[in-house]
């Protein structure tokens, strides 16, 4: 057990109101008990694949921590990870394990009241609206929700027409809500009195969605939301809705969790009560006045943030990093771009496993110093933080590989932000650039002189993968052998990469992929381009006397009357 009161939390991802209200209460309840909370989540950028970041729970040290908060029902859209997480915790785990969510593993559990919750919001469409036909929308199908059930008990109370047509399963995410509206537009799905949805994010994709469909909101279709997130706040069709209490169930856990390890009696904490908050969504509209002051403020602090993500010039710094001193140097410069942390640090491991050495690139020091420590032995010394009470830690993951983890303290109830998940992913691909660099130079080192005979084995041996290179594809970075690539072309300050399915931008320069690729066969032909000569074919002589490189795609390149004589002898020893 640590010298210093801690928790650690399993969160999924932290992306929104309803999932991130649970960490704030958890975070809230433990700094009034003298606890620091370490989050371990991961920082998805796709809504159904983990891509690996799941790893990031393995690192998990139970011996560290007096206590253990499994918020299960954030991992709502991945359940495949729920059985191995539990079955780790009741294996391995020997201190007091809390659930927020359900299990049939672990004793200590915490329930949402979602079900009666949300039967007062469908009620007061059916009795205050008297409407008779309604649809439920959101979840997955064969997945328990008691959103849906407290739906299903209220149509059949009031003896209303209620089956599977009436659930209209799209996951939790606004994909679903543009389906109906297509579907509702069309004819193909006839128009409801209402529509209730999960929650405020896919009550308001709705309605944007029907009203470009030429349906109205609430003059056609009366729409409700769940959870009383922003989206239910907003300026144009605000939503009716109903709180769904995740910060005071936060709160429950730790109080629970608190008294396990004590061996005290939980303490009672009183909940506020809430009631529907109608919206212009059904047509009552809002009680009270919009704070659009408070919104319009958040909103400019959003945009400032991101303009200063923009202006600090971040992705063509990194991409130009070439040694792990530098990485530790730019990330002690740019950390000021994650807002509101009071400590930062980033843990880049040397080999692709979990009990490697790490690099721990501390922001406290001076000169981007490191230490090296062991993978497993989780933040040597992140307990001697003394102000630092919340703790975020984030897997380092690009396209399925993982390269470390990231830590973000705070010294308040906090989540980390987009741009704390943008930092994460970008600094997995500047580790990924780095490893790329090392690979072509490892590749350019004369190997020691062998005897002949254990020459030939090493030679039979080695199985070394091909050389790779980073091309930007669909917004993304995708590795792809550097023997795939025609050639290379510096244009507008922009570099790309050139192949048969056609040019994809990266982020090196061309003189430093000269540099690298010196023992690939690329030779210079021009000033702007860098040609694989392992892909030239010939050369012809243009009109005007000039030298084409011809290429094994029968692209025709211009080569330099400065490089001409050079281009000829470097082909015909090809």
């Amino acid at each position: 057990m640590s010298s210093h009161r801690s928790i650690a939390v399993i969160f999924s991802d932290i992306r929104e109101d309803y999932n991130d209200k649970f960490l704030t209460g958890i975070q809230a309840q433990a700094n009034a008990y003298g606890y620091r909370t370490f989050t371990f989540s991961m920082p998805q950028t796709s809504e159904l694949y983990t891509n690996n970041e799941e790893w990031v729970y393995s690192l998990i040290d139970y011996d560290r921590y007096d206590g253990i908060i499994f918020v299960e029902h954030t991992f709502s859209t991945h359940k495949s990870l729920i059985p191995p997480i539990e079955k780790s915790l009741s294996e391995k785990c020997s201190c007091p394990v809390v659930v927020i969510g359900s299990s049939n593993v672990l004793p200590n559990v915490i329930g949402m009241d979602n079900q009666k919750n949300f039967e007062k919001v469908v009620e007061h469409l059916t009795d205050v609206h008297g409407c008779r036909s309604l649809y439920c929308l959101g979840g997955e199908k064969g997945i328990t929700d008691e959103r849906i059930n407290g739906f299903v008990n209220v149509l059949r109370s009031r003896g209303l027409p209620c089956d599977e047509d009436n659930l209209l399963y799209g996951g939790y995410w606004i994909s679903g809500a543009e389906a109906v509206a297509k579907d509702i537009a069309c004819g193909t799905l006839e128009k409801p009195d209402a529509i209730v949805c999960l929650n405020d994010e896919i009550a308001y994709a709705l309605i944007k969605q029907l009203c470009f469909a030429g349906l109205r909101v609430p003059e056609d279709i009366l729409v409700t939301g769940f959870d009383d997130s922003a989206y239910a706040s907003n300026s144009a069709v605000s939503i009716t809705t109903f709180s769904a209490g995740t910060h005071f169930c936060g709160q429950r856990a730790v109080s629970l969790l608190h008294s396990l390890i004590t061996g005290s009696s939980p303490e009672p904490l009183r909940q506020k009560r809430h009631c529907v908050i109608t919206g212009d969504s059904c047509g009552c509209g809002r009680k009270g006045m919009l704070n659009v002051r408070a919104k319009l403020d958040a909103l400019n602090r959003r945009e400032r943030y991101e303009m200063e993500f923009r202006n600090s010039l971040f992705e063509e710094k990194l991409y130009k990093i070439t040694s792990q001193e530098e990485l530790s140097l730019f990330i002690k410069n740019h950390k000021y771009l994650i807002r509101d942390h009071i400590s930062l640090s980033v843990n880049l491991m040397e080999q692709g496993d979990l009990f490697a050495k790490c690099i721990f690139l501390k922001d406290y020091l001076l000169n981007g110093e490191t230490a090296i420590f062991r993978a497993r032995e989780l933040y040597p010394d992140m307990f001697s933080f003394g102000a630092v009470q919340n703790i975020h830690i984030l897997p380092l993951v690009f396209d399925k590989q993982v390269y470390g983890f990231m830590t973000i303290g705070y010294a308040e109830p906090e989540v980390y932000t987009l741009h704390a998940k943008q930092f994460a992913n970008r600094i997995a691909i500047g580790a990924e650039l780095l490893g790329v660099r090392q690979q072509f130079r490892t590749a350019d080192r004369p190997s020691p002189a062998l005897p002949r005979t254990e020459a030939v084995a090493a030679e039979r041996n080695d199985s070394k993968p091909a050389a790779k290179i980073l091309v930007m594809h669909n917004s993304s970075m995708t590795r792809v052998p550097v023997e795939n690539v025609l050639y290379f072309e510096s244009c507008e300050k922009k570099v790309f990469a050139a192949m048969k399915n056609g040019k994809y931008e990266i982020k090196q320069r061309l003189f430093e992929l000269e540099e690298l690729l010196i023992s690939k066969n690329f030779f210079r032909i021009s000033r702007s381009v860098l040609v694989n000569m392992d892909k030239t074919v010939g050369y012809k002589v243009d009109f005007d006397r000039s030298l084409l490189a011809v290429m094994s795609d029968k692209e025709e390149l211009r080569v330099s009357r400065t490089n001409k004589e050079a281009f000829k002898q470097r082909l015909e020893r090809t």
